[in-house]
């Protein structure tokens, strides 16, 4: 059994396109035209030149221009593929501090929290006299629940 041939769908597709051979010189002769007919009449009589001037209007030439772009630095550094130097945590941040006649080692220093929490020992060291009761509970951020002395 032979197999009947089927000719390609677009065979025009297969021939590729035809590229104007001269286009500098087309384009010399165009710089230098001084038309005394309509132009569309003069494009309708020269296919040739209507080709080349439909290309001229729909190719996209690259154009050679050069672009200056200022970076600020982390952008530089991730184009370069560099990362930025990590520093490891501080930690809490501590002061030294003297409340009477009693000096206080690595005093955690207040950030604004709303609130403030003295450790007993400390409380006890600094003589402050009596505590107020609360009923207030704490729930840390561990979600451990702390009930203060006062």
């Amino acid at each position: 059994m032979m197999k009947k041939h089927m000719p390609p769908p677009f065979p025009q597709a297969l021939h590729g396109k035809k590229e104007i051979k001269n286009s500098s010189e087309i384009l010399e002769v165009l710089r230098q035209v001084k038309v005394n007919i309509p132009l569309l009449d003069m494009i309708k009589q020269v296919p040739t030149y209507a080709k080349f001037l439909k290309d001229l209007c729909t190719v996209k030439r690259g154009l050679q221009v050069t672009k200056n772009a200022f970076l600020t630095e982390q952008v530089s550094a991730i184009i370069q593929s560099k990362s930025p130097v990590k520093y490891k945590d501080p930690g809490c941040p501590t002061i030294s501090v003297n409340i009477g006649g009693t000096h206080v080692e690595k005093a955690l220093l207040d950030l604004g929290a709303s609130v403030n929490l003295l450790p007993y020992s400390v409380y006890k060291q600094l003589g402050l006299g009596g505590l107020k009761p609360t009923t207030m509970t704490l729930s840390l951020a561990d979600r451990s629940v702390k009930i203060p002395r006062g």
